[in-house]
Formats: C-alpha cells, sequence, structure tokens
C-alpha cells in the first residue's frame, strides 16, 4: 500500500487524470481497455438478463405491447452493444459506446412511464439510478465519461418528464437534486478508481522495468535457459538442483602474462581500467561465437563451446574465439605502453555443468576436460594457443598447428599437445594460412 500510495503523487499524473507523457497515455489507454473489456461485457449481458426480468415479470395491465416493445428494444440496443466489442477498432471509441447506451437506456427506462399513462414516481429514479450504477461502477468508465453519461442521462430523464407530463406527477426539482447527489457521488467513486488504476499501472511499469534491469544483470551472470529454471526451482528440494553432463564441450582458458606483477606497479584506477577492456572485448567474442563465459577468476578468463546449450561445432567455436582473444590482445597496451601476451589453453571432452549456491549462486563447469584446459593454459607460452590432441583431430582439416609436442601436465605426465595457429583457407588446391606469420606457415609445414 505504501508504494501505491507514494504513487498519488506522481509528477507524472497531472491533477485532472492524464499522464503528461503522450506515449505513456496511450500505454495506459491501451490497458486500461484490455483490463476492462470482460468487465464492459459481463455488464451488458447483465444488463440483458435486467431488461428481459422486468419485461415478462411485472408487465402492467394498461399499455401492455408497448411496454413489452420498449423493454424488447432495449434487450436489442444491449445486445448489440455487446455484438459491438468484438468489432476490430472498438478499444478506440469503446468509452463513447458506453455513454451512448447509457443514454439510450435512460431514455428506455422513463418511456415505458409514458406508455402506461403512469404519473412519474420514485420507481423511475431508482429506474434511473439502476442505468447510473452502471455506468459509474460496472462498465468500468474513466471518471470524465462516467460524468458525461450521468449528466447526459439525468438530462434525458428531466426532459422527458417536462414534455410529457400526468396528474400525480412529483414535483420536477426533487428527483434531480437526488439525482445529481447521486451522479457527484458516483463520478467521485468513479475518480478515485481512475487514480487507482493508474497509480497501479505507473507502479507495474516501474516493477517490470525494475525486472528487466535484474532479468539484464542475470543474463550477464547466468545463461538464459538457466535462469528460466531458477526462476521455476522450489528452494530447500534437493531435487530441483540444475545439474547436467554434457558428453562433448570444449573449454577455454585465457590469462594474460605477467598480470601479477604489472598488478604491484600500475595505478589500481589504470589496471582495472585495462583489464575491463581486456574482458569486454573477450565478452563480445564470446558473443560472436557463442560460447558460454563461465568466469573470471583474476586475470584469468574462462568459457566453454557446447554448454549449456548443445552444438555439433563447438571445437570450432572455441578455436575461432582463441584466435580471436590473442588478435585481440596484439591491439592492447598496458598503461605503461608495453604490449599485451596472452596465453591460452584449449581442451575438448565430457564435462558437468550445473547451479551452485542457495544465495549468491553460479553457474560453474567441472571436470578433467576443464583441469586439462586450465593446465594447457598455465604452461603455454606467451602469445600462443596450446590445445590438446582431441582439439587437434577435430580441426586438423581446417586449421593449422604446430608439431605436436610433448609437455608435462599436472595430474596427467607427460602429454602430447599442440599450438593452434590459424585458420587454412584452400586457394588453387593448395592450402594458404590465414593471417599466420612466416614463422607459423614453417612450423605448420613442419609438423
Amino acid at each position: 500500500m505504501s508504494a501505491i500510495g507514494s504513487s498519488s503523487k506522481d509528477p507524472r499524473i497531472r491533477p485532472f487524470l492524464r499522464f503528461a507523457n503522450a506515449g505513456l497515455e496511450g500505454d495506459f489507454q491501451a490497458q486500461y481497455f484490455r483490463d476492462n473489456l470482460g468487465y464492459v461485457r459481463t455488464a451488458l449481458v447483465l444488463g440483458i438478463a435486467t431488461w428481459a426480468f422486468f419485461a415478462f415479470s411485472s408487465a402492467p395491465p394498461i399499455g401492455q405491447e408497448g411496454y413489452l416493445a420498449i423493454h424488447l428494444v432495449g434487450i436489442g440496443v444491449t445486445s448489440l452493444s455487446l455484438l459491438l466489442t468484438f468489432v476490430p477498432g472498438y478499444a478506440r471509441w469503446w468509452q463513447v459506446a458506453i455513454v451512448v447506451f447509457v443514454l439510450v437506456s435512460a431514455a428506455l427506462a422513463e418511456s415505458h412511464r409514458v406508455v402506461t399513462r403512469h404519473p412519474a414516481d420514485w420507481t423511475g429514479v431508482v429506474a434511473l439510478m439502476m442505468v447510473l450504477v452502471f455506468a459509474f461502477a460496472l462498465f468500468r468508465l474513466q471518471y470524465r465519461y462516467a460524468a458525461l453519461g450521468g449528466i447526459l442521462a439525468i438530462a434525458c430523464y428531466s426532459a422527458i418528464r417536462g414534455l410529457v407530463q400526468v396528474p400525480g406527477d412529483i414535483g420536477l426539482l426533487e428527483p434531480d437534486v437526488d439525482l445529481l447527489a447521486f451522479a457527484t457521488v458516483g463520478t467521485a467513486a468513479a475518480f478515485a478508481l481512475e487514480r487507482f488504476a493508474r497509480m497501479l499501472f505507473l507502479r507495474e511499469r516501474d516493477l517490470d522495468r525494475e525486472r528487466e534491469r535484474g532479468d539484464m544483470l542475470l543474463r550477464n551472470i547466468l545463461p538464459v535457459g538457466i535462469i528460466d529454471r531458477l526462476k521455476i526451482r522450489q528452494p530447500g528440494f534437493d531435487d530441483d538442483r540444475i545439474a547436467e553432463r554434457y558428453p562433448e564441450a570444449t573449454v577455454l582458458f585465457a590469462d594474460l602474462v605477467g598480470f601479477t606483477e604489472r598488478a604491484a606497479r600500475t595505478d589500481p584506477d589504470e589496471l582495472i581500467a585495462t583489464l575491463d577492456e581486456v574482458f569486454n572485448r573477450w565478452d563480445e567474442l564470446a558473443d560472436r561465437f557463442g560460447l558460454e563465459k563461465i568466469k573470471t577468476i583474476g586475470d584469468a578468463y574462462m568459457a566453454v563451446a557446447g554448454v549449456p546449450n548443445v552444438r555439433t561445432d563447438h571445437v570450432e567455436a572455441a578455436a575461432d574465439m582463441a584466435l580471436g582473444i590473442r588478435d585481440t590482445v596484439s591491439q592492447l597496451r598496458w598503461p605503461s605502453g608495453a604490449p599485451i601476451s596472452v596465453r591460452i589453453g584449449v581442451a575438448t571432452g565430457p564435462v558437468i555443468a550445473g547451479v551452485i549456491g542457495h544465495r549468491k549462486f553460479a553457474y560453474d563447469i567441472w571436470g578433467d576436460t576443464v583441469n586439462a584446459a586450465s593446465r594447457l593454459e598455465s604452461i603455454a607460452a606467451p602469445g600462443s594457443i596450446q590445445v590438446s590432441e582431441a582439439v587437434y583431430d577435430r580441426l586438423s582439416t581446417n586449421y593449422a598447428f604446430s608439431a605436436p609436442y610433448m609437455v608435462d601436465l599436472k595430474g596427467k605426465g607427460a602429454t602430447q599437445v599442440r599450438s593452434l595457429l590459424c585458420h587454412v583457407r584452400a586457394a588453387n588446391g593448395a592450402p594458404v594460412l590465414v593471417g599466420a606469420s612466416r614463422e607459423e606457415t614453417m612450423t605448420s609445414m613442419t609438423g
């Protein structure tokens, strides 16, 4: 309630219930129609039932045919108004149509007295009040239209009474005073309902905006599919844990060479600005090639292809990003002006992925493939992309690699690995290394 109460002073709402922003007003009108169309149709169905009830339950002996005819006309007018709610474009003029309906109903309600030659009494006033109840409450008219409908209905009632008078009529002034008082209260109620609807509309827009901002922040942390699953997860239930095994995925680790030493003698603001620029560029590459960024640890960057969205070209995607990282870093400099260098490790194989934590949860991956990629990166030469033999087996046709060489991987011992050099493109039947230096070309040819 406090949030809604505070919105009553929202500068976006003018004193006479109109949003200052035309676009905002248009959005409100569209939503107001959608929210209240069901009420309008229900009220019209109720109106048909009301006309029918009084037509066949209390027909007077004098002027019975005319009495029934008026009620049948009322049923027809109400039914036509109901059919109009299904016409395309009804949203543009629905309140005007309802005002016309209220005016016609008021005229019909008073016409039965003329047909039956019955003196004007408080029964007609009550009948008109019933019409006004529809206008002020059931039809959910905005207060301007509710006031207009009430004034026109009362004016129509008074005009018919003034034109057709019979002995025994009640006075003209007293019913009008009561009806105007009733219309004033009804208009005030319509005003309050519309103001509440506008405040609620603003509150929902603000909540939607905050929800979108929160979703955007989550999308920067977690995969979209995982976010959707987290939203429906029941806290405290072990069965709702998010964990999956992927038989094939490719993991990439990238690390800036000499970062610890640079951090010790670089201004913090400059260091963070440089690191932010590097990681922003790598994030763009991850989006471009379709990799999922898992996390950064200090100056290390971890991404995976094929998780959580399974894809057959995950090895190619990781290789392309690795080449992109190497090329991007070659264009950057430390605050001191020294070139930035990177070492990269890529491994492919099975992984397990899932969400851990209940408050500051994180999406992570585990498995021997992750360890292999991390260790390949940690012992890679500066500026190189060190890959496992499994990566070479998948990419040897369209990518150039160095000759195989042996390294000592922690936990694995002596392991044969290669360095990814560049793409290979066929030209005149001969392979051409795209973007490779002369040294890389000779190394590849030697391999």
